[in-house]
């Protein structure tokens, strides 16, 4: 059983996690589900020994863990999957694989690609694979470690037949989502996170995606794409192109955290990318409005790590509004958003649209 007691993080300018007590036990699924900003994947980073938390302990089998780096966490069985894998894209599956195991565990490669990666050769390098077996090669690197307990943070693609398998071998699985439909359909309980502290833990059985959005946004609706969105056949890459020729195109890319950002940027490197050769003092100025209009609240010099996915999605939208666009391309600008953050975000474009601003979303690569 892996137990988490009063697990708490601060940090200067917010509390993220308040007194998180959680059980998990063997052989089960898990998903946490919550808002932006409600601390899931900060939960998950404090399992993983990315962020050290303020106060709290972490008991697996009743040993109490010290965990304060990612290789401990790996040491002591807890693997995480991020969201988007951390892979070197000029490198092989195979090598990539490689990657912090054994040479004895490396025998196990051929196996799990197998299940994994049916039918894609190892020496295939990562840059020409899909999205899908990009994250399934992640997962397959996670199992190579041995884990016992997997983190699945915001997982793009679920095979339910094998991830069920896994729990049934003995491992602890704990998802990270923001789909309802998926928590219920694929895990033994849900756990409910609101504003850092634990709202409700409840078996997937007895709970409905009515019940969650209710509990954690007082809402029982269905958002839809409204219709002054445009959607349109175009990649990202033609999107880049066209901006690079032509004036007044903004630009929210699907990857916001690597392609529109970077986790190691200050909050005032990200708001002042485009205005780079302006006095210093004017530029934080220009930052702090755009922190403002973002509804984010955050010190310039903090790292971009430390914001949520609903905060750094506002912030870039921001970003790019302040450029005054004719055109804005959007791709996939609802992924890892709950109902509330969507309807901001739909009210919002609304908004640009009634002044002229032409809102396309893109085709998803």
């Amino acid at each position: 059983m892996l137990s988490l007691q009063d697990i708490c993080v601060k940090y200067s300018y917010k509390t993220v996690l308040t007194g998180v007590s959680l059980d998990f036990e063997k052989g089960k699924i898990y998903s946490l589900l919550g808002e932006n900003g409600a601390g899931k994947s900060t939960l998950a980073h404090v399992l993983c020994g990315d962020i050290l938390p303020t106060s709290g302990s972490i008991y697996l089998n009743q040993k109490k863990l010290k965990i304060r780096k990612p290789k401990d966490a790996i040491k002591c069985g807890i693997v995480c999957v991020h969201q988007r894998p951390l892979l070197a894209p000029s490198l092989s599956i195979r090598d990539n694989l490689r990657i912090g195991i054994s040479h004895e565990m490396t025998k196990r490669i051929p196996e799990l690609a197998q299940n994994w990666l049916p039918g894609r050769e190892l020496s295939e390098t990562v840059q020409n694979i899909s999205e899908q077996e990009a994250f399934n090669t992640s997962l397959t690197g996670a199992l190579l470690k041995s884990p016992c307990v997997l983190i699945l943070d915001e997982p793009p693609f679920l095979d339910t037949q094998k991830i069920r398998s896994l729990a049934q071998s003995g491992l602890i699985i704990i998802i990270i989502t923001h789909s309802f439909k998926e928590a219920i359909e694929k895990s033994d309980e849900v756990v409910l996170l609101k504003d850092g502290t634990v709202l409700e833990k409840t078996p997937a059985s007895q709970i409905t995606e009515e019940d969650i959005k209710q509990k954690l946004f007082g809402l029982t609706k269905t958002i839809t794409t409204p219709v002054f969105i445009e959607e349109k056949d175009i990649t990202e890459d033609e999107v880049l192109e066209k901006r690079h020729n032509t004036k007044g195109i903004g630009y929210i890319p699907s990857d916001k955290t690597f392609r529109a950002s970077n986790p190691n940027l200050t909050i005032f490197q990200l708001c002042s990318a485009y205005h780079t050769g302006e006095k210093q003092k004017t530029l934080e100025d220009y930052s702090r409005e755009l922190l403002k209009k973002a509804d984010v609240n955050i010190k310039l010099y903090e790292k971009a790590l430390c914001l949520s996915g609903g905060m750094l999605q506002r912030l870039i939208l921001e970003r790019e509004l302040a450029e005054n666009p004719k055109e804005l391309f959007l791709f996939d600008p609802t992924h890892g958003l709950d109902v509330e953050a969507t309807e901001r975000l739909y009210s919002r474009l609304e908004g640009l649209a009634k002044n002229g601003t032409k809102i396309i979303i893109g085709k998803a690569e």
